[in-house]
């Protein structure tokens, strides 16, 4: 009974974390370090604070690979905004290459602003289910977890398959497209 005491309090510890909205963002253009301080607050837990997210280099990085547009006046909007929350979010476990074609895939039929809704949206689905995914197994008779630190691990384990799935299935999606833009060869007539 203390082990499902323990880990309910876990889950209640972590349950609150989430993506901003797009109705969340700031509705007035922002310079770069106040961006800087806005995608710690949006992203950074509190148990990483010495993790360093992202820096001025890297937001220029972005722009320069052109994975988002470029600034202003040296000012940034919700739209660089949005690009960042979701840039930021996936690049611990996406290359950066991935993470544009899936932001340029999702454009092509909306708004960057639609774009982040839905991603928001997907990641608190996502985030709460595999922390009731965890809390069922970890609270399960035949769990032999019994720390932090075997929980830690096992979520470790987890995010390790749902990142191999997820290039697996990225790479996979990408191969059929180019089969499918490859001109057919004629047969040659006797």
């Amino acid at each position: 009974m203390e082990k499902i005491k323990q880990n309910l309090d876990i889950s209640s510890k972590i349950a609150h974390h989430s993506i901003p909205k797009w109705s969340d963002l700031p509705e007035i253009d922002l310079y770069m370090d106040q961006v800087i301080a806005l995608m710690e607050k949006y992203l950074i837990d509190s148990s990483y604070q010495d993790a360093k997210l992202i820096t001025p280099s890297m937001i220029n990085n972005y722009v320069k690979l052109g994975i988002m547009p470029a600034p202003v006046k040296k000012k940034y909007s919700r739209e660089h905004l949005a690009y960042l929350v979701i840039i930021c979010s996936l690049k611990q476990v996406m290359p950066i290459p991935n993470i544009k074609a899936m932001i340029d895939i999702r454009l092509q039929k909306n708004t960057i602003a639609e774009t982040l809704d839905f991603y928001s949206n997907l990641y608190d689905f996502t985030f709460h289910t595999l922390l009731e995914t965890c809390d069922n197994y970890l609270n399960s008779e035949g769990s032999n977890i019994s720390s932090l630190e075997d929980t830690s691990l096992f979520t470790a384990i987890a995010a390790t398959n749902c990142r191999n799935i997820s290039n697996k299935l990225f790479y996979l999606n990408n191969s059929q497209k180019q089969k499918s833009k490859k001109p057919k060869k004629k047969k040659k007539e006797d």
